[in-house]
């Protein structure tokens, strides 16, 4: 016997499979959400590309300034260390190609010493003493322990900056050719940047970074290229220990050898005693 067929629809009959079905069915995307997902994909592909882009463009025209960015974040402690030596690796390459495209300058191996009218008598300690590089790391930043560098003191009893033979500043003078890459103007005796006024330059022939601390005047801008012997400030008590009474008049003077990117200090006590005086 034939079973009588419903006369009740579907769609009510199976009113839950047929709800179950809709919603799924209301999930697949029609033509018109598509392109709009498409777009909407498109145009985010495109926003990141253009901002990788315009990163890349940046440190290739202007290399010192993305260095001198960078190393805020570093002095800072505001970027990781995996990251920061990332950057560096990348902007030192375009570092030396900036210079040597920009720049015709031979290497010379002999420094000059970085205090116009004075010699390697001034570097403080007994035979190079002060350089104390244990447990020293560039990405400790303002933080960091050791003394990886020089004091070279100046004749300022009075400690009011001026020589005391000449009545005037002494002025800082660059070892070597270079690129500034980084630059402080900004230090107040509230401030906690150890090194106060200061100048960083990059050598791209031996691949290193030349730091000058404690300065007064700063003679030099970011991004600008310096010979050796040309005047970058004069000596000042800018710092956080610098400035106080107890501490000689000095200039603070490290050399870091860029290591796979890394800025590794070096002692520079032998070439600052072969130097050339100015």
């Amino acid at each position: 016997m034939l079973k009588k067929r419903s006369a009740i629809p579907a769609s009510k009959k199976f009113g839950v499979i047929s709800s179950e079905f809709g919603v799924f069915k209301s999930r697949v995307p029609g033509s018109k959400t598509r392109i709009k997902n498409f777009l909407l994909f498109v145009f985010l592909v495109s926003t990141f590309s253009l901002f990788f882009l315009s990163k890349s463009i940046s440190s290739q025209t202007d290399p010192a300034s993305e260095w001198h960015l960078l190393y805020i974040k570093i002095r800072d402690r505001l970027i990781t260390r995996e990251e920061a030596l990332s950057r560096l690796k990348e902007l030192e390459v375009f570092l030396k190609d900036f210079y040597l495209k920009s720049w015709d300058r031979k290497l010379d191996d002999r420094l000059c010493f970085p205090l116009k009218g004075y010699s390697f008598h001034s570097i403080g300690g007994k035979g190079g003493s002060g350089y104390q590089a244990q447990g020293y790391d560039f990405f400790d930043g303002n933080d960091h322990i050791g003394h990886p560098g020089h004091d070279l003191f100046i004749r300022d009893k009075n400690q009011d900056g001026l020589d005391d033979l000449t009545g005037k500043p002494v002025e800082v003078l660059s070892v070597s050719s270079g690129i500034v890459v980084s630059i402080n103007l900004n230090w107040v005796p509230s401030s906690p940047i150890r090194g106060g006024h200061y100048i960083w330059i990059y050598e791209p022939i031996q691949s290193r970074y030349y730091y000058y601390a404690h300065l007064n005047g700063v003679f030099v801008r970011v991004g600008q290229m310096v010979s050796k012997g040309d005047r970058l400030g004069t000596v000042g008590r800018t710092g956080v220990k610098a400035y106080h009474r107890h501490s000689p008049t000095h200039l603070h003077f490290v050399a870091h050898q860029s290591m796979y990117g890394y800025p590794k200090p070096i002692n520079p006590y032998i070439e600052l005693i072969r130097s050339n005086p100015e």
